[in-house]
């Protein structure tokens, strides 16, 4: 073998080390910092214009090298001897050394880091928004992949101090700069994560927004606002029939069986394997579902901390911050019709003390009773009201009686003016409040039927709203509303000889049966929805548990007759028409299902 082989092999057989090529490709990539012994003279240089080429070495050497503490210190050290030259000309240099992965250095480098940013900004507010931006820029995991969560990453702890960095800077900024809040809130819209991306980045996000709260609560309903508006996108593109398919038959035996492992390992380990287990068991398995249901955990474990102090309630804490949301609700959820999930923020806040609850719905009704209002947000008031009276266990009884009564003058006002016109609007679309208002009404009925009538008292006011009258008009509402509410309504009545529809909605069932060569047939449609229908999330879900009413079937002296009549796996059936013939023995008052909302078609 010649020399020049020998060596070749050799030196072959050195490249084909494990991992050795790569170092060697590693370190002629890699740029060794080198800090210049004339750092004011380059800046000046380049800003008179008479050497540019020493001032465009040194930003790639910045941006590009791996610097060391030391040399990171000596270089923040000399650039701070230099801030008064550093104005918006050298916005590269400046732009560079915001690129610095600073904030997991040691202690001495981020004050030093700090203090530089501080007198930078004090000198020259022109770079203000570009440090924010990249300060905003830096509320995401370093660990950022779309197989790991963030609250369970092991990246947690890096990612917990980057934010507490940055947080000391932007709360220096917000003082010493009066611009900086609104600059602030700019970038915080501009960065905020896309729909599409990992649960990871909308988590870590959202907890960088909520901390900024601590030092500028100012700025919570700019904030709170922020977040509702991308949760609502959120919850907009997680349907619950694509939720609901995700959840197969297959992956529910799967959890199961985990919750019957949990049980057993609860017994024989303790609390703390099960709540590990619960953990890994409560997440959707529909993505977008998932990134919104921790982030609205996040939100209402905001919400509660924010009203509540060790566990008790304050109530200016809690008034203030219902201001807030109201608003939101107002701009952002309230127009929202497909929105499932967002809306129930409202209702966490409502649970607190009935007061608020109280005031919701007077506000909502005041919504609903005024002429000046949009039709659709009138219907979409009331939807809220009737949907809040059937579900919220907090609700008291009073409360219910007096919407009730509320929503029956309205109507036999309504009813009024129309009979004193000689020939009404046959349009159902002119009516469409009304029939939104009606079908509220045989809703909380029908729902809350058993409470209702608990004691003749109540028993009496029910017959006091004059039901017959309104079933009766010739406006028809039995006739426009959604069946599942009028069949169920209709039971309700009938059993506690309120009003008798069985003879109206069969009447109606004749008349829209189709005929041949008719011209005149007309779609009735009235498009409503209930906005506080089961929540199906499963994490953020729980906190809804005890304040969430399930309906909970038929009265208690036909539950026999019932028995044959109904699906027992159905938890919450407000309705499935489909098993209901219109003159069944049966009592259709308990197959309330949230399947058919939130809308319906009838022809």
């Amino acid at each position: 073998m010649s020399v020049t082989s020998s060596r070749l092999s050799s030196v072959s057989s050195i490249l084909k080390g494990p991992g050795i090529r790569a170092k060697i490709i590693n370190q002629a990539n890699r740029v060794q910092f080198k800090l210049p012994k004339n750092l004011k003279d380059i800046l000046l240089s380049f800003e008179s214009g008479t050497s540019h080429k020493q001032y465009e070495n040194l930003v790639c050497t910045i941006r590009d090298s791996e610097i060391r503490e030391s040399e990171l210190i000596d270089l923040l050290t000399e650039t701070h001897a230099c801030i008064s030259l550093l104005g918006p000309s050298h916005r590269l240099f400046i732009e560079a050394l915001l690129t610095l992965n600073w904030t997991t250095r040691s202690l001495q480098v981020t004050t030093i880091y700090k203090g530089f940013l501080e007198d930078l900004v004090s000198a020259h507010n022109y770079h203000a928004k570009l440090i924010i931006d990249k300060l905003v820029d830096r509320f995401k995991s370093e660990e950022d992949d779309n197989t790991t969560e963030w609250e369970f990453s092991k990246s947690k702890n890096q990612d917990l101090q980057t934010l507490r960095h940055v947080h000391d800077v932007l709360r220096m900024l917000m003082k010493i700069i009066p611009m900086a809040t609104d600059v602030l809130l700019q970038s915080l819209v501009a960065n905020y994560p896309y729909w599409r991306l990992n649960t990871q980045r909308h988590e870590i996000y959202i907890y960088a927004l909520l901390q900024i709260l601590e030092y500028a609560p100012h700025l919570r309903s700019d904030i709170l606002s922020l977040i509702i508006n991308r949760l609502i996108v959120l919850d907009v593109y997680a349907p619950r029939s694509e939720i609901d398919e995700c959840e197969d038959d297959e992956d529910m035996e799967e959890s199961d069986d985990a919750a019957q492992i949990i049980f057993a390992l609860d017994e024989v380990q303790g609390d703390a394997i099960k709540n590990e287990k619960q953990k890994e068991i409560r997440k959707m398995k529909h993505p977008v579902a998932h990134t919104l249901d921790v982030c609205m955990e996040q939100v209402l474990a905001y919400i509660y901390n924010c009203c509540h102090n060790q566990g008790i309630l304050n109530w200016e804490s809690l008034k203030s911050l219902y201001h807030d949301v109201l608003k939101m609700f107002e701009q952002i959820i309230l127009p929202t019709h497909a929105s499932q999930h967002v809306q129930f923020i409202m209702f966490y806040i409502c649970s607190f003390k009935p007061t608020v609850s109280e005031a919701f719905v007077n506000w909502l009704w005041q919504k609903v009773s005024d002429p000046n209002v949009a039709p659709v947000i009138r219907q979409s008031s009331v939807s809220y009201i009737a949907s809040l009276l059937a579900r919220a266990t907090f609700i008291q009884l009073e409360m219910i009686k007096t919407t009730l009564l509320k929503m029956s003058m309205w109507i036999h006002s309504y009813i009024s003016s129309q009979d004193s016109l000689e020939c009404a609007n046959s349009d159902v679309r002119v009516h469409g409040v009304f029939y939104t208002v009606c079908q509220a009404m045989f809703y909380v009925i029908a729902f809350r039927h058993k409470h209702l009538v608990e004691t003749r008292k109540n028993l009496l006011f029910l017959q006091s709203l004059n039901l017959t009258k309104i079933i009766a008009c010739r406006l028809n509402p039995l006739k426009v509303c959604q069946s599942a509410v009028v069949r169920n309504f209709a039971a309700v009545t009938r059993t506690y000889q309120l009003a008798y529809c069985y003879t109206i909605i069969e009447h109606n069932a004749r008349s829209n049966l189709p005929v041949v060569q008719s011209t005149n047939r007309v779609t009735l449609w009235l498009d409503t929805f209930f906005p506080f229908d089961p929540y199906i999330l499963l994490r953020s879900g729980s906190r809804f548990t005890s304040i969430y009413m399930v309906y909970q079937g038929s009265v208690s002296d036909e539950e026999s007759t019932l028995t044959t009549c109904r699906d027992d796996n159905d938890d919450d059936d407000f309705m499935d028409e489909t098993s209901i013939p219109l003159s069944s023995s049966c009592n259709h008052m308990d197959v309330f299902s949230y399947g058919t909302s939130p809308g319906f078609l009838q022809l």
